[in-house]
């Protein structure tokens, strides 16, 4: 059997206490609860103590002020309020006292940032949290100081789904499972920094609020290597789970974390806690490390390639939060060439709470700030560094201070040309750090010459492999119309087919040149239909698009023909120009309309499917929900990769986003990216028909599990073993998504009838071996659906409902008697007995235990071949009989119902011994007796979560063990005590 607890947590727990922290496991100690309810998820004692410890001045009145502080902070949402303790854990807080010289404010430090050592470090499994429902007991908390900082969840490597079911439960403890309510306990996240998923093969990290689909791994413990951690915790092989808790429990890296790598973001739905991943920890500690060795001798500076979608504004963000904090009095120039990047990255540092970033409004501007503000942060275009037209000479020195640190954003782009050069002779002295999303040119001329060697590197395919980003495929569509590197002339007469030579003559006039044809009204119209076809039969809801376009009248022609087609519900996005016509002035969005455009856009359920754009948000553009782009302009290099990026970011049942090309770059994709080294840019856009041999491979491996998929009880039965069945859980769902992202194209047809029958198996079997990691997570969109109409129609129950219960002797009846033959029915018995026996083992452990013994006997003598069908569904009958008439046990004993039963069974189990034998009666009467106890406590509301209630009900049951009339250790008392405390909380639920 697989144990969680020796496998994961354990291991988790001597790691921690190799890193330094104090560690309680309760499996081995009994822990004191000093807290006087469960609803509460700080440690006051040790948190009283830390702030009295750091802050030895403190008087008695201050010290209750401070503690009861950070405990009372109240928000709008729990995200608020986690934002809200942060910034005290940060920036602390204050209290009025007199330290002898009057009156005045007094910083009060919950956390010492300088010391770590001065800090209380201590890590405790299970510990109990009261929730509005239930009551959550996380495998791992991690406190700082009393605070909870940290909550892991482990679980067995060798279980079916470790990394899912970890994950699901953090969902479940912070109440991110909309669909089931309340059922955590977010008081314990109010604080939360980290939350991990382990599984000792595995481990991912995320923060409070972190959607399911992006808790990632963290695989490089950068400054120390693998084996520098080996050492470290004195371990001779270093798994994911070593690796993640050194990288985010360590206490000098969680302290600088909880500083300098944390922020939350304004959005419209309110705050989101957003924590550094590995790649965006590693650039700014590297990009540190150079900037403390920077010399003459070498290029000031360096530049970070981290492909598109894996959060490069932030990285800035955070190397500017670390700057602020390193250095006495940094001036911080954040740098782009484009409006648009320039506001994102302005606003990004806004919404982020970093202090007070400034914009340069204008060239004079840009010369006033850098001249005269020392030591603030000012974002401004590239354009800015030009001189003004009764200007001659050289661009003037502005500053010659070398606390000026230049981050430049694309940095592949104009940076490297006049402008460029008029920015170092302003600033001869600065630090320049060049972040890229895209890689550098294969012969490094340029931007390495400018800013240096790269600092760090995060490439397509390590981003691929965290599944930070999702592959990118290509398609090619109406190919006799396009244009990259075609005959005009025979496009020409392709489009114009049905005019007379005469019109043809006229309008060639007119289109005469490639991007006059791309914008033809024929062509649009063609393409369009094209659009609108493939967007309503092979893009699953909720995914949305991007149509692009050469020009802002090609766009208003889209949007003009999508509207006359009845499309799919679209905006226009393209910017005011000043010499535009008032035709196409009429379409380009106010500030406030593009606003509403991509909030409805990026909002599944929103209802903007499609943005005609021709420029904008092609960079910069973050929507998830963004799987297909539509391509009909002719993009090369940074600019093609920076576009298609544009549908590379994960969303739940997203498994690749889509480009679909109607321009021909495709046709000649290693020209339009030939300045790159293939090895980088490989992986940036996989042509869908490369999918053929992986779909031959995945469907192959599906249906080698079976001799004949025909044969369905044959197929059950091949599932049985539970390592089978997890194999062919993986390989269906491989073959599942390839389906996704081949469907419709005619490539998956000679599958289609395979995956209606894989599903209606995979859909049996999880039903009969009541399986819950059978699921159809991560099939995608566009598949879940086909199968779940087909597992309907087959009259099977949705995925995701539950099996028939046996104890509803109907309807079980009905089904056994509704299967083929007495092997389906022996199997059905056996996995549903063993199910409800699982299920509902806390009720009565001594009944359901044995039970599991018999069971299990019964289940090896038929493997033996020992027991015969039939004979195996009469036995299971009479187990199952026994599991039913536990009321009837009951009465004739003399009991009230079968929760008395549970107590009775309890006590008979520890009291009755060969040396020892008890009248039924008296077991009866001490049963009422110690019902009667629990009752009384049981019926205060929320009993449960409430410490002193339950340390009460112990002491009444101790007290009433005492009293009984029959003789018993003091060991049988406190293990009945236990076991009673325990029954109750079974029995006895809000």
């Amino acid at each position: 059997m697989p144990s969680e607890y020796a496998e994961s947590e354990r291991p988790a727990l001597d790691t921690l206490r190799q890193l330094g922290w104090e560690v309680v496991d309760q499996q081995r100690v009994v822990w004191h609860d000093p807290r006087e309810t469960e609803s509460s998820a700080v440690l006051e004692p040790r948190l009283r103590a830390a702030v009295e410890r750091l802050n030895p001045w403190i008087n008695e009145n201050n010290l209750n002020k401070a503690v009861r502080e950070i405990q009372q902070v109240a928000g709008t949402s729990t995200m608020d309020e986690n934002e809200q303790i942060h910034e005290k854990l940060v920036r602390h807080t204050s209290v009025k006292q007199d330290l002898g010289h009057g009156l005045k404010h007094q910083t009060v430090k919950y956390i010492d940032y300088e010391n770590p050592e001065s800090n209380d470090f201590f890590a405790l499994n299970q510990f109990r949290v009261e929730g509005a429902i239930e009551v959550i007991k996380p495998d791992i908390v991690l406190f700082v100081n009393g605070i909870p900082l940290g909550v892991v969840e482990c679980k067995a490597p060798t279980i079916a789904e470790p990394r899912s079911e970890a994950l699901e439960q953090l969902q479940r403890y912070q109440n991110e499972r909309t669909e089931t309510g309340k059922e955590g306990a977010e008081e314990l996240f109010r604080y939360n920094q980290f939350s991990v998923a382990a599984w000792y093969e595995g481990a991912m990290m995320g923060t409070y609020g972190t959607p399911k689909g992006q808790y990632k791994p963290w695989r490089d413990p950068y400054p120390l290597e693998d084996g520098d951690i080996a050492d470290l915790l004195g371990v001779d092989y270093v798994s994911p789970q070593h690796r993640m808790l050194y990288a985010l429990f360590d206490p000098d890296r969680l302290l600088d974390q909880l500083r300098h790598y944390t922020v939350f973001e304004t959005k419209q739905s309110g705050p989101v806690k957003l924590v550094a991943r590995y790649q965006q920890y590693r650039a700014v500690e590297k990009a540190l490390g150079r900037i403390e060795h920077r010399s003459r001798r070498e290029a000031q500076g360096g530049v970070v390639w981290h492909t598109q979608g894996s959060g490069k504004s932030l990285t800035m963000l955070f190397l500017g939060l670390k700057l602020r904090r390193a250095k006495p009095d940094p001036t911080l120039l954040l740098v782009t060439d484009r409006t648009a990047l320039d506001d994102q990255i302005h606003a990004t540092f806004e919404r982020c709470g970093f202090p007070n970033p400034k914009k340069a409004e204008d060239i004079d501007d840009l010369r006033e700030k850098l001249k005269t503000n020392a030591g603030e942060t000012i974002t401004t275009l590239i354009q800015k560094f030009q001189l003004h037209e009764d200007e001659e000479g050289d661009f003037p020195v502005l500053s010659r201070d070398d606390d000026i640190y230049v981050m430049v954003d694309e940095a592949h782009r104009t940076q490297y040309k006049k402008l460029a050069n008029n920015m170092r002779t302003a600033l001869p002295n600065a630090y320049y750090v060049g972040f890229t999303g895209t890689p550098i040119e294969k012969d490094e001329k340029n931007t390495r010459r400018t800013f240096g060697n790269y600092i760090d590197t995060y490439t397509i395919d390590q981003s691929l492999e965290d599944d930070t980003t999702v592959e990118i495929l290509y398609q090619g569509r109406l190919a006799d119309i396009h244009l990259e590197g075609a005959n005009l002339d025979r496009i020409f007469d392709r489009v114009f087919q049905d005019w007379t030579d005469e019109e043809k003559a006229e309008i060639q006039k007119r289109y005469a040149q490639e991007r006059d044809l791309a914008e033809a009204e024929a062509r649009i119209e063609e393409v369009t239909l094209d659009i609108v076809e493939h967007f309503e039969n092979e893009i699953a809801r909720p995914f949305k698009g991007m149509v692009v376009t050469t020009s802002k009248r090609a766009a208003i022609r889209y949007k003009k023909k999508l509207d006359a087609l009845n499309g799919p519900e679209s905006r226009v996005v393209i910017s005011h120009g000043h010499n535009d016509p008032e035709e196409v002035k009429e379409w380009a969005p106010s500030d406030t309309e593009l606003s509403k455009y991509k909030e409805e856009f990026v909002d599944p359920n929103g209802e903007v499917e499609l943005l005609v754009v021709c420029d904008m948000l092609l960079t910069g553009f973050d929507a998830p929900v963004a799987q297909v782009m539509y391509l009909d302009k002719p993009l090369r290099e940074h600019n093609l990769l920076q576009a298609i990026a544009r549908v590379n970011r994960p969303f739940p049942e997203k498994n690749h986003g889509l480009i679909v090309d109607y321009y021909g770059i495709s046709d000649d994709l290693k020209t339009a990216l030939a300045m790159f080294s293939d090895d980088d840019v490989k992986h940036a856009m996989v042509p869908l028909s490369d999918k053929k041999p992986e779909l031959e491979a995945a469907h192959r491996k599906a249906v080698s599990f079976f001799d004949d998929i025909e044969d369905m009880e044959a197929c059950l039965q091949t599932l049985e073993p539970e390592d089978t069945r997890i194999e062919f859980k993986n390989a269906y769902k491989r073959f599942s998504q390839l389906m996704d992202i081949v469907l419709p194209d005619p490539m998956a047809n000679p599958y289609k009838s395979d995956l209606d029958r894989l599903s209606e198996i995979y859909a049996r079997a999880k039903q009969r071996y009541r399986d819950d990691s059978m699921n159809l997570e991560g099939c995608g969109e566009k598949v879940r659906e086909l199968i779940q109409k087909h597992i309907r129609s087959k009259g099977i129950d949705v995925l995701n409902d539950d099996p028939v219960s046996i104890m509803d002797e109907g309807e079980f009846g009905a089904k056994i008697d509704s299967l083929e033959d007495d092997e389906a029915r022996a199997s059905e018995m056996r996995h549903a007995v063993k199910h409800e026996i699982s299920v509902r083992f806390d009720e009565d452990p001594v009944q359901y235990g044995s039970l599991q013994e018999r069971v299990e006997e019964l289940i090896e003598k038929y493997k033996q071949k020992r027991m015969s069908d039939r004979e195996i569904i009469e036995e299971l009958r009479k187990v199952l009989d026994e599991m039913r008439s536990r009321d009837q046990q009951a009465r004739s004993k003399g009991l009230a119902d079968e929760t008395e039963l549970s107590f009775y069974h309890a006590l008979e189990d520890v009291l009755e011994t060969e040396d020892r034998t008890v009248e039924q009666e008296t077991l009866v009467d001490l049963t009422g007796d110690i019902v009667a106890e629990v009752e009384e406590v049981a019926s205060v509301v929320e009993w449960q979560q409430k410490v002193s209630l339950q340390q009460k009900l112990r002491k009444k049951v101790k007290l009433r063990l005492i009293q009984a009339d029959v003789s018993m250790s003091n060991s049988e008392r406190t293990q009945l005590t236990t076991r009673i405390v325990e029954l109750a909380r079974a029995h006895y639920k809000p």
